[in-house]
C-alpha cells in the first residue's frame, strides 16, 4: 500500500481516498445485522457519485436533505420509491422537485412543513407519504452539536406539535401520514439511547392511525458493536416496516486523507508539524473537536510527540497532538476516519481548492473527484 500511496501523492496532497473493499465490508456487517430493515444510506455524509453507485449496488435507498443530494442519489439510476427526504426547512421548489421525479416519502418535523407538502402535492394532484419526526427526548454522549434528539434541538415535534399534527391529519387530501421518525445525533458509541428511542417512537405510534413505518434514523459510531439492537428492530419489523438511516458507520473507516509534512517549527509544549491538509479539507476536528488518527508511512514507531497543524490562518486548525516517529519535511502522513463528513464539509477557504478524491479497488485506483477552486 505504501508505494500506491507515494505513486498517488505525484497528483498533488492533500488527497482523499477511499478503500472500495472497506466499504462492502462495513455495508455487508449492518445488512448482516439487520436481516428484517431497510437501510437509507445518508447521502450527507459523502456525496461522491461512485461512493453512491456502490451503496446502490448494495440496494441501499438514500436519505436525502436538499434538491442537489436528490439530484445525485437519482442520477445513480435509483427507484424513486427508495429514497426519503428529510429536512427540517425544505423548500417549495425543492418538494415540487421531488415529487415531479418520483419521490413518495418525506419527513416532516414542523406544522408548516406538513402544510407544504400537503399545498405542493394538491397543486401537483400527487398522493404522497410523509413521516413524522419526533424529539426522541432521549440524551446522548456525543458532541452537543451532534445531539438532534433532546428537547432544545432544533429538530422533531414536541408534544403539543404531535396533537396539532394529529389534528391537522384528519383533513388533509394528498398527504397520508404512514410513520413516526426519529434520529437522535451522529457518533453514538451506546446501543441504550436508540433503544430508548426506538421506544418513544413506537409509543407515539400508537398515537396515530394507520403507521406502517418506524423511521429510527442513523448516529451509529464507527465500529458499533451490535448486540441487542438489531433484536429489536428486527422483531418491530414484525408489525411495521423499519427504516434506518445510517452514514458516517458505513463509509468514515473507509475514508482517508494523504497529506505532507510542509513544516517543522519549535512550539509548546511540543513542536509544531505543519502539514498540507487543514480546516478547509478537514474541518471536523476544529468544529467538533473531532479527533482522528494520524499514521505514516515509516511504520509504527513511536518516537516523539508533536502538535499537528494545518495551513489554514486561523488558531483553530489544530489536528491534535500525536506520538509519531521523527517527522522530517515531505514526510506522508495518512489521516484516518475521514470517508464521512469530510470532503462533504469541505470548502474553498483561504482560496484553496478542494483535492482530489481516489476510490482504491484490488491495489489500483481511479480518480474519482479532481482538484477544483470552485
Amino acid at each position: 500500500m505504501n508505494n500506491l500511496l507515494i505513486e498517488i501523492s505525484k497528483l498533488g496532497t492533500p488527497i482523499y481516498f477511499y478503500i472500495k473493499e472497506k466499504i462492502l465490508e462495513n455495508s455487508r456487517k449492518l445488512k448482516e445485522n439487520f436481516k428484517d430493515v431497510e437501510i437509507y444510506y445518508a447521502v450527507k455524509a459523502n456525496f461522491n457519485p461512485e461512493i453512491l453507485k456502490i451503496f446502490k449496488d448494495e440496494n441501499f435507498g438514500f436519505e436525502v436533505v436538499s434538491e442537489g443530494e436528490l439530484k445525485l442519489a437519482l442520477k445513480t439510476g435509483i427507484n424513486p420509491d427508495k429514497i426519503v427526504f428529510n429536512g427540517n426547512g425544505k423548500t417549495y421548489k425543492e418538494v415540487k422537485f421531488a415529487i415531479e421525479n418520483g419521490v413518495s416519502i418525506f419527513n416532516f418535523d414542523s406544522v408548516d412543513q406538513l402544510l407544504l407538502l400537503e399545498n405542493v402535492a394538491i397543486e401537483l394532484n400527487k398522493n404522497i407519504k410523509a413521516l413524522a419526526r419526533i424529539k426522541s427526548l432521549v440524551d446522548v454522549e456525543t458532541h452537543p452539536h451532534l445531539q438532534t434528539g433532546i428537547f432544545t434541538s432544533k429538530f422533531g415535534l414536541n408534544d403539543e406539535e404531535i396533537d396539532e399534527v394529529l389534528y391537522i391529519s384528519r383533513k388533509l387530501k394528498k398527504v397520508k401520514i404512514v410513520g413516526i421518525h426519529s434520529h437522535i445525533g451522529s457518533n453514538i458509541k451506546d446501543e441504550e439511547p436508540f433503544i430508548k428511542s426506538a421506544y418513544r417512537v413506537l409509543k407515539i405510534a400508537k398515537v396515530f392511525d394507520n403507521i406502517e413505518i418506524l423511521n429510527l434514523g442513523g448516529g451509529f459510531a464507527i465500529n458499533m458493536n451490535f448486540k441487542e439492537l438489531p433484536k429489536l428492530y428486527n422483531e418491530l419489523s414484525k408489525n411495521y416496516r423499519i427504516f434506518i438511516e445510517p452514514g458516517r458507520y458505513l463509509i468514515a473507516d473507509a475514508g482517508f486523507i494523504l497529506s505532507q509534512v510542509v513544516s517543522i517549527k519549535k512550539g509548546y509544549p511540543y513542536d509544531f508539524l505543519v502539514i498540507d491538509c487543514g480546516m478547509s479539507e478537514l474541518i471536523r476536528p476544529a468544529l467538533y473537536g473531532a479527533y482522528h488518527p494520524i499514521k505514516t508511512l515509516k511504520g509504527n514507531l513511536a518516537e516523539k510527540f508533536y502538535i499537528v497543524v494545518g495551513p489554514i490562518c486561523e488558531s483553530s486548525d489544530v489536528f491534535g497532538e500525536y506520538l509519531l516517529p521523527n517527522m522530517e519535511l515531505n514526510d506522508l502522513v495518512i489521516i484516518e476516519n475521514c470517508g464521512a463528513y469530510g470532503y462533504s464539509m469541505a470548502s474553498n477557504y483561504n482560496g484553496r481548492e478542494k483535492p482530489y478524491e481516489i476510490l482504491i479497488e484490488n491495489s489500483t485506483y481511479k480518480i474519482i473527484n479532481t482538484k477544483k477552486f470552485l
